[in-house]
């Protein structure tokens, strides 16, 4: 996508929505994004039921993002939910949690309904617990959820703290064949994170991202099915070029609700009043949210970089957060995407 084209007027609709269940946690990580923005409560289930009824379009596929808060902390409903909808082939679930709540029980039901199963940690335990706490209890999960026979992508948000033990927490995750995807998220200055010294320097990304690939290549030499990083695969996949926006969020396929009822474009900037498009349950939603992200194209800082097809801008979201607005650029990730790319062709 060029400077300032949009990405795609009223599009072909919502592909991905993410119902907040709840804004209370059983944790108190040291950067969470939701602290203070998101209004505490829980979501009715009659108005899950309405946002689900409202985004699903018979024979469009809807994957439906069942999050917190913990999301687990609601697990009767959620439970109703995947249960009503099992009929309904076009629509997956899945669920992000911080598997302190998953137990035998809980993992049987995302297995016979097929629910994707996400989890965040950001270390080996001694590491999470700099920023999250439970590190032995996620990894007790993670035995469990290779016994139940499934997979998981783990979410893992980079700081100082962190950062430098990324490759020795990719050996730490080969271990657990429960464990296919790592997704990297950079730390943004949002919530508790606003103002902390948790962020890291770009210098500190590009150190360790040749380590980070020296051992998933020696991961996967030895590893079936392999371990992937989001952010190499992406850079394997994007190579070839490509106009499409970064993400769903910014095709306007994309749909956050909170537990009020109000809609966002991106579950990333929930709780912000000046990214509200709306309601669940008022008329021409899906065209508000195609709208609200028109300008979230390449940024103009990014035209001439030949890595743009590659990166694509970078999350919108992110962008938000560390320029204040979706023009701008966000350096930790320029750093990221321009190392991985550079280890990647070394």
């Amino acid at each position: 996508m060029g400077v300032g084209e949009r990405p795609g007027g009223g599009g072909p609709g919502v592909s991905f929505l993410v119902l907040m269940l709840t804004t209370r946690c059983n944790l108190s990580c040291a950067y969470c994004y939701a602290a203070g923005a998101a209004r505490p409560g829980d979501m009715p289930p009659a108005l899950a039921q309405e946002a689900l009824e409202g985004f699903h379009r018979p024979g469009r596929r809807l994957t439906v993002e069942l999050a917190g808060g913990e999301p687990l902390l609601r697990f009767e409903l959620l439970a109703q939910l995947v249960r009503s909808w099992a009929s309904r082939p076009e629509v997956r679930f899945a669920v992000q949690t911080n598997a302190l709540l998953l137990d035998r029980e809980r993992l049987e039901l995302l297995r016979e309904f097929g629910v994707g199963l996400g989890i965040s940690l950001d270390g080996t335990p001694a590491v999470n617990n700099l920023t999250r706490g439970g590190g032995r209890r996620v990894f007790r999960a993670l035995e469990l959820v290779g016994r139940a026979g499934l997979g998981v992508n783990l979410t893992v948000v980079l700081t100082r703290h962190n950062l430098e033990r990324l490759p020795e927490f990719l050996l730490a995750c080969a271990a657990q064949p429960a464990v296919r995807v790592i997704n990297l998220d950079l730390l943004r200055p949002l919530g508790r994170g606003a103002g902390s010294d948790l962020t890291p320097e770009p210098g500190q990304i590009q150190a360790v991202v040749p380590r980070m690939l020296q051992v998933l290549g020696f991961i996967n030499a030895r590893r079936w099915p392999p371990l992937k990083v989001r952010e190499v695969e992406q850079a394997r996949r994007r190579r070839g070029g490509g106009r499409r926006p970064y993400c769903l969020a910014a095709e306007g396929r994309y749909a956050a609700v909170a537990p009020d009822g109000r809609v966002f474009p991106c579950a990333s900037l929930a709780g912000d009043p000046a990214w509200s498009v709306g309601q669940v349950g008022e008329k021409g939603l899906e065209a508000s949210l195609a709208a609200a992200v028109e300008d979230w194209g390449l940024p103009a800082a990014c035209a001439d970089c030949p890595l743009h097809a590659v990166c694509r801008g970078g999350c919108p979201a992110r962008r938000i957060a560390f320029s204040g607005g979706v023009g701008g650029i966000c350096e930790l990730e320029c750093a990221l995407r321009k190392a991985i790319n550079q280890g990647m062709t070394s």
